[in-house]
């Protein structure tokens, strides 16, 4: 790693990794399958260590901006449960 975190990278993987929970939950919720369940928990695990990263970031590099970077996770685990 070069030292230098780049947000407009890190924003647009939050972005994908948002809208791939999006997508997988729609396929879901329109189609409730092993295949689609699986889809949507590999979305969801891997919207959860890239959470899990981005707060190592900020831990190791006391970047602030980061601290508040907005969770993936956060409201998939909150829409999933419902």
């Amino acid at each position: 790693m070069t030292g230098v975190i780049d947000s407009k990278t890190l924003t647009q993987a939050a972005d994908k990794l948002s809208e791939a929970v999006k997508q997988a939950r729609l396929a879901y919720q329109f189609c409730p399958g092993s295949y689609t369940c699986m889809a949507l928990q590999a979305c969801l695990a891997a919207a959860r260590a890239f959470d899990q990263y981005v707060d190592e970031l900020a831990y190791a590099n006391s970047a602030e901006w980061l601290r508040q970077f907005p969770k993936i996770s956060e409201g998939s685990d909150a829409e999933q449960s419902e």
